[in-house]
């Protein structure tokens, strides 16, 4: 190609019509432009693959302007080159954002800029409006931190090679394949690499932390300042409204699309289209095939954004895995999305397995492993829906949960028209709670996209004409959010480390009781461990039924938790400073007593059927691989934690007075009911239990507060003294318990059981004195 360039600059045009290659070049010019994967760039950097170098030509004009820098599924960064006497420099500044943020290299507000290499400029001579570097350095072994949290493999010498280089429009795409080392293990990795000139860029939206959207350059919620992350959709006629955009989101199928799942996934996508409408925009949503031509180009492009299958089913070692995702490429200035790539990579293990114990009594579908196609269709759909929302510029997150009312679970024309979770951001997934009676179409059980994300789609992609920029959209944007007020499902609310109440929960069918929610769900377990045995019949081991018990204890795991989320809990709606009222409104203390009760019934005394179903002979051969009472032991655990704790000394201080109190009489009495009627001796589960409850308090009490370091954050971590004392108090009732029961006790095994637990007491109930 180089060759022919020269050619062309240095023939007269005279000579080249004496030899007839005039029609021929301008044959060959005009192929070249119908297709830039083979001919070269018109505004853009320049690649030239010689004897496996890499040498760029980067013009004149884009020194010191906007590019981004891709390693494609894996990260980017917005970068400059810059001239410095006899070199070029590759560097990572901070970026201007049109909304007046400054955005930091690497999310670390210390580095003024990075510096990516620095490149010798080799053949000046030849080029009169740019210059041109061996750059295969940066694409064969340099260290780049694409993302904040990135750890670089590093490449081992001489085993990378440069596959090729294409020159497209605005976009300059490298190829390799290198060999990796980490940890001590290598693997052979494919890197493919763009420079893309950005656009021009379009107009921001302002970043409101009451909805959920990524800001520009992280992945994270938080109280932030930024623009959200979306897509620039204009509408092709101004007069209407809605109207087509001039430019639809276009999504193209990946050369590893099983065809049998590509309908469903269309569907998953789809179900954004009415989303879109209500923001202004009719068919906003494009899914098409690859043109040949195109498939036979690079295998990624910042050109199109593309539907990825990487579900490795059938092969050992990747039939659980579950973890779908996106790759999105933005323009910091804007929050524009440039490219967004689908990544469906969960396994049909994975999906089948959650909907198995969720919903197998409820569709005789999935009462049959493998599942049929239709029913794995709709689950992949579903994947696909959750999926495009980040595609769109959505998070995860808590959108409406603890809002829908807990009787519409059950009801088939609610679920028609809302779903049983608003959106299909969160981590509900499938509705657990109908029963068989209820007769709820299979595919009324199935997460799909809802109410709240209509809301937030129409609050981030609805043009606001008559506003000169972002701030002036600021008034119509309120207005929107001012739904949430009177709407709960439609409110926002980040995931928490620790979950502050019902509306921070996952893996679970979210609504306003969680207590009945529970209540209905073990109905269904229960169903689900008849299932079992059958769906194990004609398998050559028991692995398949061992892992979909452990998956029922999963479900069960997060419906305690979900009642447990009332105890220290709050209703949360995240507000600007213009609203009136409280953020956090704590759930009614006799709420929270009426939780203590449930888990003191079903989370610390269970029934048989799932402490030992009829088959467990078939899964077990000792008690260290009891994953009920891990499950048991984390909720008791979380119960005491000092986070929840803290949470019940605020809302005393509020509202409720003595509450902590109360639920802690409670946990105990229910923990030691043994002791107060004729049930001894104590079973083994229960047993456990109690001795880590009191160990738990014993722990707690004997903690230091570093009072000498009152902003050190291990203190964040630890008990207050005002939980110590009732963790005390409580103690001091219980060993005069223990020392009764003693007297009357005649089993031996428990007699112990109950003299260690009078010897761990006596650690703390020693330091008291």
């Amino acid at each position: 190609m180089m060759a022919i360039d020269m050619h062309i600059k240095y023939w007269p045009i005279k000579a080249m019509k004496s030899m007839g290659l005039l029609p021929f070049l301008f044959s060959l010019f005009f192929e070249l432009a119908a297709c830039p994967v083979m001919g070269q760039a018109n505004n853009g950097i320049h690649a030239q693959l010689e004897n496996n170098q890499v040498f760029l030509v980067v013009p004149t004009e884009l020194l010191d302007e906007p590019l981004l820098f891709v390693r494609h599924g894996t990260g980017y960064q917005q970068v400059v080159w810059s001239k410095q006497r006899e070199h070029l420099i590759l560097k990572v500044p901070r970026v201007q954002s049109l909304v007046g943020t400054t955005i930091p290299v690497n999310q670390d507000y210390k580095i003024e800029e990075l510096i990516l290499g620095r490149f010798p400029i080799v053949g000046q001579d030849r080029l009169e409006d740019g210059y041109r570097v061996d750059a295969t350095e940066l694409f064969l072994s340099a260290q780049i931190k694409w993302y904040r949290n990135f750890v670089e493999e590093t490449a081992v010498p001489g085993a990378g090679f440069v596959e090729n280089v294409f020159n497209l429009e605005g976009e300059t795409i490298v190829q390799t394949k290198r060999t990796v080392a980490r940890n001590g293990h290598r693997k052979t990795i494919i890197a493919d690499f763009s420079f893309f000139r950005l656009p021009e860029p379009m107009r921001p939206r302002l970043y409101d932390s009451r909805m959920g959207y990524f800001v520009e350059d992280i992945k994270e919620g938080g109280h932030l300042s930024g623009s959200i992350s979306r897509w620039r959709l204009t509408r092709r006629d101004s007069a209407s409204y809605p109207s087509d955009p001039i430019k639809p989101i276009t999504f193209y199928f990946g050369p590893k699309v099983p065809d049998t799942w590509k309908p469903y996934i269309t569907s998953g996508i789809m179900e954004w289209l009415p989303a879109f409408e209500a923001a202004g925009f009719t068919n906003a949503i494009e899914v098409k095939e690859l043109a040949k031509d195109v498939t036979e180009g690079p295998r990624h492009s910042m050109g199109r954004s593309m539907i990825l299958w990487e579900a490795y089913s059938g092969i050992r070692g990747a039939e659980d895995r579950a973890s779908s995702t996106v790759d999105t490429y933005v323009d910091f200035r804007s929050g524009e999305i440039l490219k967004a790539d689908i990544v469906l990579a969960s396994s049909y293990q994975s999906l089948s397995d959650n909907y198995f114990v969720r919903c197998a009594p409820l569709d005789d579908r999935a009462q049959h492993y493998p599942f049929p196609d239709d029913l794995l269709g709709e689950l992949i759909q579903s994947v696909t829906a959750h999926e495009a929302g980040h595609a769109f510029g959505l998070r995860d997150g808590n959108f409406g949960e603890f809002a829908y009312p807990f009787e519409k679970m059950r009801d088939k024309e609610w679920l028609k028209t809302m779903g049983h979770t608003p959106s299909a951001m969160t981590y509900a997934r499938h509705n657990f709670i109908a029963q068989p009676e209820d007769s709820i179409p299979p595919s009324l059980l199935i997460q799909k996209v809802g109410p709240m994300d209509s809301h937030q789609i129409q609050w981030g992609y609805m043009p606001i004409p008559g506003t000169n920029g972002p701030f002036e959209e600021l008034p119509e944007l309120e207005r929107i959010l001012s739904v949430q007020d009177t709407v709960p499902w439609y409110r926002f609310n980040l995931d928490q480390y620790k979950p502050i109440g019902p509306g921070n929960t996952n893996e679970v069918v979210d609504n306003n009781d969680p207590i009945r929610t529970a209540t209905l769900g073990l109905k269904n377990l229960e169903r689900v461990m008849e299932l079992l045995p059958h769906v194990y019949e004609g398998r050559g081991n028991s692995m398949h039924m061992e892992r979909l018990y452990e998956k029922s204890l999963e479900l069960w795991y997060h419906e305690m938790a979900f009642v447990m989320s009332l105890i220290g809990g709050y209703d949360i709606q995240l507000k600007s400073a213009a609203q009136e009222g409280g953020v956090y409104k704590s759930v009614d203390g006799n709420g929270q007593m009426d939780a203590m009760v449930f888990l003191g019934e079903h989370a610390f005394e269970v029934p048989d059927w799932l402490a030992a179903p009829e088959f467990s002979d078939r899964l077990y051969h000792t008690t260290n691989e009891d994953v009920l009472l891990e499950k048991q032991l984390t909720l008791l655990s979380e119960t005491l934690n000092p986070f929840r704790m803290k949470r019940l000394e605020q809302t005393e201080r509020n509202t409720h007075k003595g509450l902590s109190k109360r639920l802690l009489a409670q946990l105990r009495r229910d923990l030691f009911k043994e002791l107060n009627g004729n049930r001894l001796p104590i079973a083994e589960r229960r047993q456990k239990l109690q001795r880590a409850y009191v160990k738990s308090m014993v722990s707690a009490i004997l903690e230091e507060l570093r009072y000498d370091r009152p902003n050190a954050r291990e203190n964040t971590y630890l008990y207050s003294d005002y939980s110590k004392s009732l963790f005390l108090a409580e103690l001091d009732g219980l060993q005069k318990q223990l020392m009764k029961a003693l007297k009357r006790v005649g089993d031996e095994i428990t007699k112990a059981h109950l003299k260690l637990c009078l010897l761990e007491m006596d650690k703390a109930l020693r330091a008291e004195h």
